[in-house]
């Protein structure tokens, strides 16, 4: 019965997978249909196809890494400690005041991410270059609905469950095997890596918007491995619907400082 509603809960993270990259599709033709410079880029790059080609193509790596990283999570996860509420049913915590207070401590960290990343920027704007400062700007609905599904879930399942899980199986079972559990060093290393990986994973999105000075890289680096290390924290001491729950807070609290901003700029 466990291991049904263990599958279960893989495929409803399947079809959030595919909504969400849907949203991803959506958006990047979007910006395709609007944005003249990218469609020359593309031309030089040597794709001549139409733009409805090129977003679905850009999704399907993504789509592919979703797999792979669930039938990862699902192996993984359970096997050094680390759970997800809705793929591991005898996970769910059954103390009402310790689920509020797991919901409290990741919408805050989630929301002190966004205030974290989107105030650094507002306060070195006149060091970056335009392609950045756009950034400052608040979603349309469209981007909103995708940073919300791809980046608050999708990215989740990919550096988290996926990823951050299979580190700790491996540094336990390479560096830590006497232990009858990973020790706290091997979720913290992990972590830390997941995190550099979730950061330099920023490069393609952020090479795109400008160029990558020393200045941008260490934004991009600071600017998403902090997020990554608080997600993976609750990831590690709660859950990863918490750790979902945060990135989707951060995405709320950037947007909602972006839009409080462009009323006083």
């Amino acid at each position: 019965m466990t291991k049904q509603r263990s599958f279960r809960g893989l495929l409803i993270y399947l079809l959030v997978g595919i909504t969400a990259l849907f949203s991803l599709y959506l958006l990047t033709l979007s910006t395709l249909s609007t944005d003249s410079i990218k469609l020359e880029q593309m031309s030089e790059m040597g794709f001549s196809g139409p733009p409805e080609i090129f977003a679905l193509l850009s999704i399907i790596p993504t789509f592919i890494l979703l797999i792979i990283a669930l039938t990862i999570g699902l192996f993984t996860a359970h096997k050094v400690g680390l759970k997800s509420v809705i793929i591991h049913p005898n996970a769910r915590v059954k103390l009402k005041s310790e689920r509020i207070k797991g919901i409290k401590i990741a919408i805050t960290l989630g929301l002190f991410a966004g205030i974290v990343i989107r105030g650094f920027d507002y306060l070195f704007q006149s060091l970056l270059p335009n392609g950045i400062t756009k950034l400052l700007q608040p979603y349309d609905a469209l981007e909103f609905i995708a940073a919300i599904l791809y980046g608050g879930v999708v990215e989740e399942l990919l550096l988290r469950f996926g990823v951050m899980s299979l580190l700790v199986f491996i540094f336990w079972k390479l560096f830590d095997r006497k232990s009858a559990k990973p020790s706290s060093w091997v979720f913290i290393s992990a972590i830390s890596v997941a995190a550099l990986i979730f950061a330099v994973g920023h490069y393609g999105a952020t090479a795109l918007a400008t160029d990558m000075t020393p200045f941008i890289w260490l934004r991009m680096i600071i600017l998403n491995g902090l997020p990554g290390f608080f997600f993976g924290w609750i990831y590690w001491k709660h859950n990863l619907e918490l750790a979902i729950l945060a990135h989707i807070f951060t995405h709320i609290s950037m947007n909602v400082l972006m839009l409080i901003l462009s009323f006083s700029m």
